[in-house]
């Protein structure tokens, strides 16, 4: 009985140390002096496909309405937002994961822009979505949506619930 413990105690201790080192293994960061951008939360780097962490942008087809009821093309932009922050060029994004799609989730900066998901939140063209229980461009979202940048300034669907409706064929 307390050989088997011992045993138990000892696979336990080995598959801990296992987790443990996978989580250090250092994240693959892709650089490159340019980049396509698809739409205001995805950029194409050569061959590869990056979705930008922990934000969601409009896509590119969906409007919103202003402060003054007026329909604009906010998808649009929010390409063109993307566009600005990743034009100086030196691009580094920091590859966390994959998504349904295959993309890669990454962490991006540009010359000038330390993390682009973040810049977009605070330009209040795209949301932080709840992902895994946190959002973690929560505070810059709170911001744009308390100084009415971006989508804030009048009202929108979110970008997920428009997918989903264009998907299910309404409107």
């Amino acid at each position: 009985m307390m050989r088997r413990l011992v045993y138990a105690a000892v696979l336990l201790a080995i598959l801990g140390l296992w987790l443990f080192a996978a989580r250090l293994t250092p994240a693959e960061i892709v650089k490159a002096e340019a980049a396509l951008v698809r739409d205001g939360d995805t950029l194409e780097m050569g061959a590869r496909t990056f979705r930008l962490y922990g934000v969601d942008a409009p896509e590119y087809r969906q409007t919103c309405t202003d402060g003054a009821g007026r329909e604009w093309p906010c998808g649009k932009a929010a390409r063109l937002q993307l566009s600005a922050f990743v034009a100086p060029g030196a691009l580094s994004c920091e590859v966390l994961a994959k998504d349904q799609y295959h993309r890669e989730v990454a962490r991006c900066s540009s010359a000038t822009v330390p993390d682009l998901s973040e810049a977009l939140v605070q330009a209040g063209m795209a949301v932080s979505p709840e992902s895994r229980g946190t959002a973690p461009y929560a505070d810059a979202e709170a911001a744009a949506r308390e100084a009415k940048r971006g989508l804030w300034q009048g009202s929108f669907e979110l970008p997920a619930e428009w997918r989903a409706r264009k998907e299910q064929g309404a409107g």
